[in-house]
């Protein structure tokens, strides 16, 4: 694990969930993959990794009007969101995050704000074993302005009593370390489970 980062010294470490602290970005995608072609929605794969942390029924709607197709945005998203839950189980935390969670267990409070609604978030940390270790979390279900907008991860900071300028996020997309900057928090950058920059 980086040594670089002193964790301790953070009033609050605030993790983004998918494709930050657990491997669920490739279940995600291929039940956007699916369910794009039932729909007849154009799919990028790439640019709807980078979407990550904005809630579904949100990107649909964005995508739709890129390409000037009218979609059923609310069937979309329950059959995406149906997809995905059949694979849940299967999402795994990254070796790497696991143990940067367990060695600051106890030291520093730790929250999740994830663009996942909470049903999805609870479920993943209940597989996994995360719920043990994890304080607070806040999901799309919470919040009315999601990523890049600073709220997700603001309430996050004020649930555990923690100054938002001294907290630090981790986040494995633009989108999500631009809500973190907004939020006046330091950030890191995460790819694959792999701690990279500030």
């Amino acid at each position: 694990m980086s040594e670089q980062f002193r964790f301790e010294q953070y009033d609050a470490l605030i993790f983004d969930m998918d494709g930050t602290l657990v491997d669920s970005m490739p279940r995600h995608l291929d039940a956007w993959e699916a369910t794009s072609a039932e729909f007849g929605l154009p799919f990028d794969r790439a640019q709807l990794n980078e979407y990550g942390g904005i809630p579904t029924r949100k990107i649909v709607a964005i995508l739709a009007e890129q390409h000037g197709l009218d979609i059923d945005v609310e069937a979309f998203t329950r059959r995406k969101v149906a997809l995905y839950m059949e694979h849940i189980q299967q999402v795994s935390v990254f070796p790497a995050m696991w143990e940067l969670v367990r060695r600051c267990h106890g030291k520093v409070p730790m929250g999740i704000g994830t663009g996942s609604p909470r049903n999805q978030a609870e479920s993943i940390l209940k597989s996994t074993g995360l719920d043990a270790y994890i304080q607070v979390v806040v999901s799309a279900d919470d919040v009315v302005n999601h990523k890049p907008h600073p709220d997700t991860f603001l309430q996050v900071a004020e649930q555990l009593g923690a100054n938002p300028a001294n907290c630090l996020v981790f986040e494995d997309t633009q989108i999500g370390l631009q809500a973190g900057r907004a939020a006046g928090m330091e950030t890191v950058l995460v790819l694959e489970g792999e701690l990279y920059q500030r």
